[in-house]
């Protein structure tokens, strides 16, 4: 289940990194055909790779190990539906096809749904072939379509909180909202809100979703509720869980308000499993709420998103520094555009898979791990847990050694609670080490995240931006050599970065192209008026200010005017031109006022 949130995660990073060009590659209908060819290669990969699995069951090969190999599939088979997603995406643009659609382009919902509904038709080719085998491992026959359905169902109950975090974010676009959560850190605080609101909210939707019906009562019912009451522990129901049609031996609890809290157990488990049995999994889904396992898991998200926040402009801005990249990214053309796109995607994916895959995977397997010994030591006794994980792996195709990434094997979780029965001193030292290896992590992180929101205000940063919107007004100046703002632009990026000499080229350029121009006219004649020898020269500095002036009298302007009289010895019409400045009440006042004591000082002393 948590494997496939995160191939959920990467299909809507993948879907919403490529930006389409102003250009279209090739007619849609050409698009949709080789889109449809590459599909067909997808199923025909499925069923070939499913078919020799069933062909090594056939020729004897122990059921645990293709029990094994079976689980193994399935998991590089979502990656590689990421794979071929990413073809569909980069290489044959399937998002121009739907540019038709009413808010595409705009809204989150719409053009991740859309991506989402690609990736499942390739998910549905799994689950299509994977079908006969996973009937001749577990002995169900739920049919088909119903098991297809089964996983439909399941999955897209697992995008609710995508689903309802995008539409309301969507929705907060027509709303007026404090401008703080226009900001890129406001949207993470305002994630954050809108998240904890659907983890408390939101269960009574999902139990709906997935058909959950109440556990009929029952000896075996009233026990667990005994067995939770005796315990102060307040659920909303016990449910039976449809999970692939019911015969998936599983159990869950979902959600964090006592009212809206569920214990979901699948048909399966609860006709396998003996009330004994039944308590130690139910002991194992408390542990979850009472070491407060969700609201960690979504620390854990939040931290992800702040630390994306940190890092975006830094990963962004060395890319951009790269002059090939940049042109890929200025360009107009389709192919262009997806080889930024792509050549981006990669450390995005990258960070986005090491994180959850690795991070919060450890934390989950240590999370599960202490829900099992919270289940031992609410029982007294680890049999029960053991049995009914004993049982589970076998009627499961004899998992046990089955890795996983967010769950130790269940081999590993039977030793460890016959080790900690044995040495409860087990127990509380695995919560020592949670709560350090927390403690580590988060100090880390906050950290990381320091030293990037340093670096993005540093002054190499700063650089690392000049250059590009270098770049960027060379390429446009390439493109339209006339516009004269492009040259105000440009020179001032050169003069911040003391290359006078280009600059004064530049500016000269755009005067000879607009000898009239108030900017063109001011960034020369601050030049002249500020820079070392041999680019300064004074009395041309003035004879452009005041042509600047005369023409566009804003505060910039007189400002370049005051400086171009002060460098010539004239500090009274200095002092008189920054007070016009002054008076018009400028953003930088304090600025302005530095300039005006400059020039009162060089006044009273005579001298610059």
């Amino acid at each position: 289940m948590y494997g496939q949130i995160l191939t959920f995660i990467v299909a809507l990073v993948l879907f919403s990194l490529q930006e389409p060009g102003n250009e279209t590659l090739r007619p849609p209908v050409k698009t949709l055909s080789l889109t449809a060819a590459v599909f067909a290669l997808f199923v025909l990969l499925c069923g070939v790779l499913f078919g020799r699995l069933r062909a090594a069951l056939r020729k004897g090969v122990p059921p645990e190990l293709v029990a094994a190999r079976f689980h193994r599939l399935q998991g590089h088979l979502a990656v590689l539906a990421l794979v071929f997603l990413a073809v569909d995406v980069f290489v044959l643009n399937i998002k121009d096809f739907f540019q038709w659609v009413p808010g595409f382009s705009r809204s989150t919902t719409i053009s991740g749904f859309v991506g989402l509904v690609i990736y499942f038709l390739h998910l549905a080719a799994v689950w299509f072939w994977a079908y006969p085998l996973h009937r001749r491992l577990t002995g169900t026959s739920p049919g088909r379509a119903v098991f297809m359905k089964g996983h439909l169902s399941f999955y897209t109950a697992l995008l609710l909180p995508w689903f309802f975090i995008a539409l309301v974010l969507d929705g907060l676009q027509w709303v007026h909202l404090p401008p703080f959560f226009g900001s890129e850190l406001g949207q993470i605080v305002l994630f954050g809100l809108v998240f904890s609101l659907f983890l408390c909210f939101a269960p009574p939707l999902i139990i709906r979703f997935w058909r959950c019906r109440p556990i009929p009562d029952s000896p075996v019912r009233r026990r667990l509720e005994d067995f939770c009451r005796s315990r102060r522990f307040q659920l909303g129901d016990f449910l039976l869980w449809p999970l692939h049609g019911g015969d998936h031996l599983s159990a869950a609890i979902l959600g964090i308000v006592p009212r809206f809290r569920y214990i979901l157990v699948t048909r399966g488990l609860l006709d396998l499993l003996n009330a004994e049995e039944l308590e130690g999994v139910v002991a194992h889904e408390m542990g979850h709420v009472k070491r407060f396992h969700a609201l960690f898991y979504l620390t854990l998200f939040l931290a992800y998103a702040v630390a994306s926040y940190a890092f975006h402009d830094i990963v962004l801005l060395a890319f951009l520094k790269q002059k090939w990249i940049l042109e890929w990214a200025l360009s107009k053309d389709n192919l262009s555009r997806n080889l930024f796109s792509l050549t981006y995607s990669v450390p995005v994916l990258a960070l986005l898979v090491l994180y959850f895959r690795y991070l919060f995977g450890y934390f989950m397997r240590t999370c599960e791990r202490q829900a099992d010994l919270f289940a031992l030591k609410t029982l007294g006794s680890p049999y029960p847990l053991v049995s009914s994980l004993k049982k589970i792996a076998f009627h499961s195709g004899r998992i046990e050694d089955v890795p996983s990434w967010h769950h130790y094997s269940i081999r590993e979780r039977i030793h460890m609670l016959l080790a900690a029965a044995e040495n409860p001193d087990l127990i509380s030292g695995h919560d020592r080490k949670l709560l350090r290896s927390a403690a580590l992590f988060f100090l880390g992180l906050g950290v990381l995240i320091h030293g990037a929101v340093q670096f993005r205000h540093s002054e190499k940063a700063q650089a690392w931006r000049q250059d590009i919107q270098l770049h960027i007004l060379e390429a446009q100046l390439q493109l339209d050599e006339k516009r004269p703002e492009l040259y105000m632009a440009y020179s001032g990026l050169l003069m911040q970065r003391q290359r006078y000499h280009y600059a004064r080229l530049i500016l000269e350029k755009g005067l000879r192209l607009a000898p009239h121009h108030p900017g063109i006219l001011n960034n020369l004649a601050w030049l002249y008026a500020t820079a070392p020898p041999p680019y300064r020269n004074p009395q041309r500095a003035l004879e452009l200010a005041q042509k600047a002036a005369a023409q566009q009298p804003d505060p910039y302007v007189l400002d370049t005017l005051a400086e171009a009289y002060y460098v010539n010895g004239r500090y009274e019409e200095a002092l008189t031109a920054i007070r016009q400045a002054i008076a018009q009440k400028p953003e930088r006042l304090s600025y302005y006022l530095g300039q005006e004591k400059k020039f009162l000082d060089a006044l009273e002393k005579g001298m610059p």
